[in-house]
């Protein structure tokens, strides 16, 4: 069985929300002019950020024709099972109703036209998360959805989700069965340490740092304590950071445990059992030898779940991600099937 942990399926305009949204908010779009979701804040080097291959014959943006990502995609690589990661950040919208009205047509949408279609695609939803009430009730609207088992988010929220204002989201998430996707990327500018970085070129190599503050702060507020059963997929972010990360935040834990007294055990050991992590864009050094020692020093053969990020530029093929390193076949497949298939409940 091959699980992919990362494909975007698009919307491609406005006018394909339009009849899921209440006649209020149609005719606000209509008369306000409003077209989707701004561009990043970094032009990508491709169209959509997307493979040249990539773009529909139907003119069609990637990602947003569902019989051509069938064919390229699910069939071409024998895709058993996707987690579908839509990335339309109608939930950043600064009016808040608004928000909320657009999400909830994004969802029905995908729902509808995408993941009641394929019963191979493990759908997301999103949430207005500027607003808990309005993002959990959201959450009661579609949480229970057969199709519906993760809620997505960027990175780039200017919050940190280990923050009180997302608990009660964290809440209606443990509640309904559903786990948390944290993405790379977004409209807005994720913080790079200290500031926000001038180009494409630095944001793409700062993916990590983003990644790194929420893991800390979700683990540091507490959440894990409260919300036992929640479990967080960082996803497109690379994962040689986590090493390191998990060894320093140990070490800074045990001298500063009495600031943070809910955290009873070290927090590499929350992290191993509350997170797991996709394999695109994965750190491949030149020397098979160094990868096998980071995969070692995560301590757990759980953690990674092979990921494509299909449609875009930095598409890792099935066949080729990860298959030069000679991980042993056990380990191949825990990370290409087992461990997606444990964290998603994939029977």
């Amino acid at each position: 069985m091959l699980i992919d942990a990362d494909v975007h399926c698009a919307i491609n305009c406005i006018d394909e929300l339009i009849p899921y949204l209440p006649v209020v908010w149609q005719r606000y779009v209509k008369e306000s002019g409003f077209k989707g979701p701004g561009g990043s804040a970094y032009p990508k080097m491709k169209p959509y950020a997307a493979r040249a291959d990539a773009h529909p014959p139907s003119g069609k943006i990637p990602g947003g024709d569902l019989a051509f990502m069938q064919q390229q995609h699910f069939d071409h690589w024998k895709i058993d099972y996707a987690v579908m990661n839509p990335l339309y950040a109608v939930d950043i919208q600064p009016n808040i109703d608004f928000a909320a009205a657009m999400c909830a047509a994004a969802n029905d949408f995908l729902i509808e036209c995408w993941y009641e279609q394929d019963p191979r695609m493990i759908g997301s939803m999103i949430v207005p998360w500027g607003d808990a009430d309005m993002a959990v009730r959201e959450i009661e609207r579609v949480g229970d959805h057969p199709s519906v088992r993760q809620i997505i988010f960027s990175v780039s929220t200017g919050a940190l989700y280990g923050q009180r204002h997302f608990h009660p989201i964290w809440a209606a998430a443990e509640k309904h069965g559903l786990l948390i996707g944290i993405h790379w990327g977004g409209v807005q500018p994720a913080m790079a340490t200290g500031a926000r970085p001038s180009f494409y070129l630095e944001h793409h190599v700062n993916l990590a740092q983003s990644a790194m503050a929420h893991v800390v702060s979700l683990v540091s507020e507490g959440v894990f304590q409260k919300y036992p059963a929640l479990k967080v997929s960082i996803i497109e972010c690379g994962i040689a950071w986590l090493p390191a990360l998990m060894w320093r935040f140990d070490k800074d834990w045990r001298g500063c445990r009495l600031e943070v007294p809910w955290l009873d055990r070290p927090p590499s050991e929350i992290i191993r059992e509350s997170f797991r992590f996709t394999t695109q864009p994965i750190e491949e050094p030149e020397n098979p030898e160094h990868l096998k020692q980071m995969l070692e020093h995560i301590g757990s053969d759980d953690m990674l779940m092979f990921a494509t990020d299909y449609p875009h530029w930095d598409f890792d093929a099935p066949d080729r991600a990860l298959r030069p390193f000679r991980l042993g076949e056990a380990l191949e497949h825990r990370i290409f099937s087992k461990n997606a298939a444990t964290w998603y409940g994939i029977e």
